[in-house]
């Protein structure tokens, strides 16, 4: 008798989140931390920039930041996954390192300072059906009071 194999949540690029294995589980930004100076480098790196020590671990990134920078992008790519219109982010943390990122939903309203937060969203299947996922941000919606 053939078991049935569980799909499998991806990456599409390893290297920017990490995906636990538990289904129940959210994905999670990762980063570079320095053991010595406590500096943090996203994407990951193997030697720290601020102190030149190749003593970097991976840590977890808190998911929010805010809009450091960004431009709206209107051109298709070719083979680009992400359709336009969309716009690229810098995006800076609290931790104290900044990632470029794709926002989708509402990018049109994005503005320097903003409140943004990370999700993930499945974008493709591979070979063997596993789905691939993406980080994208999203302005963070206030609450009503």
């Amino acid at each position: 008798m053939t078991e049935a194999v569980a799909k499998k949540r991806l990456p599409l690029r390893r290297g920017r989140f990490v995906v636990p294995e538990d289904p129940n589980k959210q994905p999670y930004l990762i980063a570079g931390r320095c053991k010595n100076c406590g500096k943090y480098f996203a994407p990951p790196r193997h030697i720290c920039l601020n102190c030149g020590k190749q003593m970097m671990e991976i840590a977890p990134l808190s998911g929010k930041g805010k809009v450091y920078s960004f431009t709206a992008v209107w051109q298709q790519l070719p083979g680009a996954l992400v359709k336009v219109p969309y716009a690229i982010v810098i995006v800076s943390f609290p931790e104290g390192c900044q990632m470029h990122a794709v926002v989708t939903e509402d990018y049109d309203k994005l503005q320097v300072d903003q409140d943004i937060e990370v999700y993930f969203e499945k974008i493709t299947e591979d070979k063997e059906g596993n789905d691939l996922i993406v980080d994208k941000f999203r302005i963070v919606k206030k609450s009503q009071e």
